[in-house]
């Protein structure tokens, strides 16, 4: 009796170190964090990841293979660069750094080799000259002032109407008599 139950909870072990085993085949993760913690996003595959504000990033579940990331930083504060690197079997983790010239590269953290990136250009898609809010008109009503907007949201245009209420008369002079003793 008790070696039978041994050897099912032996079994019952060995079944799930087995599937443990087979299920996280691809345990590969990336890992980058910014030398000098400036927070920044990458994409991989059509996948944008953000780092945390001190600029540290984990992008799990990685398979075997090449990869080319590309590395930008919120409002264009530097160029975008692409960075290419292998994956095989083991986590990836690089250091952010800006060189002396301004130019970003990633020093693999076993290795310590650098790796520069290319500069992307900049997309067509949304140029400086590409207005993304657009005042249509605005009216004075008995409430408040009415205010549309045209805003383009991706390929799409879509109105906004903002109504700015007007402070009711018998608010102010509440207001000014308790200012006023």
């Amino acid at each position: 009796m008790f070696v039978r139950c041994i050897v099912r909870r032996l079994s019952i072990l060995t079944g799930f170190l087995l599937i443990a085993f087979f299920s996280d085949a691809q345990n590969n993760f990336l890992y980058i964090q910014s030398d000098n913690n400036q927070p920044y996003y990458i994409q991989v595959k059509d996948k944008i990841h953000s780092s945390n504000g001190k600029g540290y990033l984990l992008v799990p579940s990685l398979a075997d293979g090449d990869y080319g990331i590309i590395l930008g930083f919120p409002a264009g504060a530097y160029s975008e660069y692409l960075f290419k690197f292998s994956v095989s079997g083991k986590p990836k983790g690089f250091s952010l750094r800006i060189n002396q010239e301004g130019e970003w590269m990633l020093m693999d953290m076993v290795s310590m080799a650098l790796i520069r990136g290319e500069s992307v250009p900049q997309s067509t898609a949304a140029t400086p000259t590409d207005k993304q809010v657009q005042k249509i008109s605005e009216r004075t009503t008995d409430s408040g002032i009415e205010q549309v907007f045209k805003i383009k949201n991706g390929n799409r245009l879509e109105n906004l109407v903002i109504v700015i209420p007007f402070p009711k008369s018998g608010s102010i002079r509440e207001a000014t008599k308790k200012n006023n003793p």
